[in-house]
Parts: C-alpha cells; sequence; structure tokens
C-alpha cells in the first residue's frame, strides 16, 4: 500500500510545500528515510523542489500524514489521522529540531510528543454583549427584521454549506489559521463575498476539479485586519474585546474623508461574527455568534445567515444614503432588464454597488444565473420550504436565526409580546452545532455522508442544482469501460463560481 505525504517549510517568515507528484507518495514517520530527510533539510543538502505557497497545507483525507518542518519555531510536527470514539481526527505530535538533528536512533518516534490544543470549545473568541437588549437593539438597526428571506438567500445559503466542504481541511485546521493571518483572511473574505453575492459566476468547465490536497485557496483577501466591504466596517480578530474592536473602527474611520454619524461593522474571527455600532463614542456588540461550525458543511450557521440578511436581503442598510436616485435619461424597464442581463459579471458588480436601483435589480434577482428557478426553500425557510405571496410574515429563530410562517410557528393567532425571544423547534430539541473542533467539519460529514442541493427547474426541467467535486463524465473516459453498468452519469459542470478571476473551488451541474 502507498504512503501519501506532504512536506511544509517554514524559514524566514514564508512557506513551502514540497510532495511527490501526483498522489503525494512518501515514507511513514517511523522509516528512517523520514528522519534523513529533515536533517538534510535542515543542512540545505535536501534536492527537492519546494513550492513558494502563502501558507501551510493542512492533513487531507487523501494523504495520510503531514510533515512541518518550522525552522522559524525550531520544531518539527507531524500530522497524521487517529481513530477516537469510532471518529477520525487529525493527530499532531511534535518534537525539537535540535533533538532531530542530535539524535543518534534511525527513526523519530521517541522524539515526537502529542501536541496539546490549549482551546476550549466553548470559548468564545469574539467581544462579548453587555446584555441582550443590545442585540435587539442592532438587529433593528441593521434592519433585520422579520420578513421572508430573499430569493438569492437559499442560494447563499447552499453555497456557504458548500464552500465550507470544499475547504474544510483548511477550516478543520483551527491552529493553522488561527495563527497565519494570510490563510485566515483568505477563508473569511471567500465567506464575506458569498454573503454579498459578490463573484463572477462562468457558464463553462474548470479543469481546476477535483479539488485535492494540493489544491489551495488562491482568491486575493485583505491584507490590512480592518476595511471597508460593502458600506460596513469589517474588522477582523481573535480575542478582541470591545475596547479594541472599538479602538480599531475609531483610528480607521479618523483616517477617512467622510465620517458616518453611526458606524455599523462586523467583526469577524471564523468561528463567531459579531455585529456592533458605534454612534457618539459609545460602542454596543452583538454577543458572539457561531459562523463556522463543525455542522457547517451541513446545514447554514446562525453567523452566515446574519450575514446574507444583512449584505443581501437589506443592501441599502449600511452607511446613509440619499434616497430618490435620479438618472439623466429615462430608461423604459424592459431595456434596462435587458442592459442589466448582458452587461460583464464585473461591470455588474461595480453598477450594483455604484447605483441604489441597480443594487435592487440585484438583490431581488437571481443574478448570473439566467432562467433559473428555484423550486424549494429548505435551507432559508426550513419550517416548511415554501415561499408563496400569501405567507410573507413570519419570525426569525433568538438562536440559529431562522425564518418560520406566523403559521408553522404556530403564532398565527397574534403575536406574543416576547416574539424576539422565539425559539424554533431544532433550537428546542438544543440540535444546533455552536462548536468548531479540530478535524470536527469533516467528521461530521463523515458521519452524514450526504450534501443538499437546490431543488430547481432549469431549461423547462425540474432538476437538482448540485456541487461537483470531480471531474465531469466527459473528461473520465475510463467510465466507459464499466459497460455493466451503461453509459456514464450526466456530470457535466455547469457553472463554476470566481473570487476575481481565481477560481473559488465551487462549481455546479444539474442533476
Amino acid at each position: 500500500m502507498v504512503t501519501r505525504g506532504l512536506w511544509n517549510l517554514h524559514v524566514d517568515g514564508k512557506w513551502y510545500r514540497w510532495f511527490h507528484p501526483p498522489r503525494g507518495q512518501s515514507s511513514s514517520p517511523d522509516s528512517p528515510t523520514t528522519l534523513r530527510t529533515i536533517q538534510q533539510i535542515l543542512s540545505k543538502s535536501d534536492d527537492s523542489k519546494w513550492e513558494a505557497v502563502p501558507f501551510p497545507t493542512p492533513l487531507h483525507f487523501q494523504l495520510d500524514y503531514v510533515y512541518t518542518v518550522d525552522k522559524d519555531a525550531g520544531h518539527f510536527i507531524v500530522t497524521r489521522w487517529k481513530k477516537v470514539n469510532g471518529g477520525l481526527y487529525p493527530r499532531a505530535q511534535r518534537a525539537t529540531l535540535a533533538s532531530v538533528q542530535e539524535t543518534p536512533l534511525d527513526t523519530l518516534d521517541t522524539l515526537l510528543d502529542d501536541v496539546v490544543v490549549a482551546f476550549k470549545p466553548n470559548d468564545s473568541p469574539l467581544i462579548h454583549a453587555n446584555d441582550e437588549t443590545d442585540m435587539q437593539h442592532l438587529l433593528k438597526s441593521f434592519k433585520i427584521k422579520s420578513r421572508i428571506p430573499a430569493r438569492l438567500n437559499e442560494l447563499q445559503f447552499q453555497l456557504f454549506t458548500d464552500f465550507v466542504f470544499t475547504w474544510r481541511f483548511y477550516l478543520d485546521d483551527t491552529s493553522t489559521w488561527e495563527h497565519s493571518f494570510s490563510i485566515f483572511s483568505t477563508l473569511a473574505i471567500g465567506i464575506l463575498r458569498i454573503a454579498a453575492w459578490d463573484f463572477e459566476i462562468r457558464d463553462t468547465d474548470t479543469e481546476d476539479l477535483p479539488i485535492t490536497f494540493s489544491s489551495l485557496p488562491r482568491w486575493k483577501a485583505p491584507t490590512d485586519d480592518i476595511f471597508w466591504f460593502h458600506r460596513y466596517l469589517i474588522v477582523y480578530c481573535k480575542t478582541d474585546e470591545i475596547s479594541t474592536v472599538a479602538t480599531k473602527a475609531r483610528c480607521f474611520v479618523s483616517r477617512s474623508t467622510k465620517s458616518p454619524e453611526v458606524l455599523r461593522g462586523i467583526a469577524i474571527s471564523i468561528r463567531h461574527i459579531a455585529l456592533f455600532e458605534i454612534c457618539d463614542g459609545d460602542i454596543i456588540c452583538s454577543p458572539p455568534i457561531p459562523l463556522v461550525t463543525n455542522t457547517s458543511a451541513l446545514c447554514c450557521s446562525p453567523g452566515f445567515r446574519i450575514l446574507a440578511y444583512i449584505f443581501t436581503s437589506n443592501p441599502l442598510n449600511g452607511l446613509s444614503l440619499k434616497s430618490g436616485e435620479r438618472w439623466g435619461i429615462s430608461i423604459p424597464t424592459e431595456l434596462f432588464d435587458m442592459i442589466l442581463k448582458a452587461s460583464t459579471p464585473k461591470d455588474l458588480i461595480s453598477m450594483a454597488q455604484a447605483s441604489i436601483l441597480v443594487e435592487k435589480w440585484y438583490y431581488h434577482s437571481i443574478p448570473q444565473f439566467d432562467g433559473l428557478r428555484l423550486q424549494n426553500f429548505s435551507l432559508s425557510i426550513p419550517c416548511c420550504g415554501i415561499r408563496n405571496s400569501s405567507s410573507h410574515f413570519g419570525v426569525h429563530c433568538s438562536i440559529c436565526y431562522s425564518w418560520s410562517h406566523m403559521g408553522c410557528a404556530d403564532l398565527s393567532t397574534g403575536l406574543p409580546s416576547d416574539i424576539d425571544r422565539y425559539i424554533c423547534p431544532e433550537c428546542q430539541a438544543n440540535r444546533p452545532c455552536t462548536v468548531l473542533e479540530t478535524g470536527g467539519i469533516h467528521q461530521a460529514y463523515r458521519e452524514k455522508r450526504e450534501l443538499k442541493a437546490c431543488k430547481v427547474v432549469h431549461g423547462g426541467k425540474t432538476t437538482d442544482f448540485r456541487l461537483r467535486d470531480s471531474k465531469p463524465a466527459s473528461r473520465r473516459p475510463e467510465l466507459w469501460l464499466i459497460r455493466s453498468l451503461g453509459p456514464p452519469p450526466p456530470e457535466d459542470v455547469s457553472y463554476a463560481i470566481f473570487f476575481n478571476d481565481i477560481f473559488s473551488g465551487l462549481a455546479y451541474g444539474f442533476d
């Protein structure tokens, strides 16, 4: 059986990697070859062709081992899969580089000690609110009302879960993104772009499938930990308290030529988000809202629902804008619609950010998916999955922020005084996951082995809009050799999603 492994190297603040293409054939940790390889790397006599990468590559299900030689920190780490209570989780062991160089032994076994993870799953690494009143004030301030989610939200929730599934090994490797700003920023901006529907969709196949252990999320990300994004201030943080977020926001805004009277923003840490508002020097913050959890590859998280409601359902509630936008010429509605549909993705996004009228059209349609109609809304309306014009009034769960019809929530007889504290049946049963553990996303997926798909009408036919995680059948001629199973399945890629011309890892087809 072939042993598969990958090597990471950290030296002078830069990351490099090497693996034996294409499958990453390697030796095991108890092999003398592995020890000799490390010693060659340290003595600079290694002749491997190292690839410069922006961040280290994590353990993948297609790999048996990941070896990390960190010259800057002075240690060597081997990560492998380990069975724990019937599940598979990454296990990291570490040795100092000094002990590796000086050992008289032939293997590493006796030098390795388990890496103890200090993070506790119940810790909340974000800012904390004073009381529940702050949260209710912020929901109203951000205009998150109990109206029915936008049609676009259903696809966004699908894209979010598929994004977490596709890059689950980077999200699962919490020790990496908690200490590497580059991968942290890359993952965070990807989630924010999906929440704002800020990406390009191409109706062509992509050669970047399937996503393997050697795939990297290479799209551009902000290099600063605070920036404007669709009229809101985004603050990247790990263990920030209220005062730190407030100080960052005030200093950043003070350097701007135009400063809003009321500043609204979002603090994000991958595990959680938090809403905040600064007015007259005072800051109000929400409690931590789970963003990426163990189950985020299977169902949408409360934090992403909030982000989608802010950027998509209510796109005009960031900085205050003058109403009544007027154009210098009068354009018939039909011609206006044709112009927008014919625009390129980048131009369309730019126009949506520059014009209130275009933005309203953009977020109340399903942009860049011409002729696609959603048939079921099980992710955005989990109570029954039905969206019809006669029942647009509903209520948000105060825990997971999922939306329910009044009738489904058994509130049709009238609004109770404590409607802000409505709890959906799923949360009453204590089922939602709020924890992100190392290896937790992949393990949760292994237990279910089922990814959801959107039920849509396309080309006049009812079908499933499904994530593609392997090569299309048209590029797999070996399938035709299996005559007993008939022709290969229709797994064409109809759409691929890009972040600024870089493949996001998300590709879709119709089944």
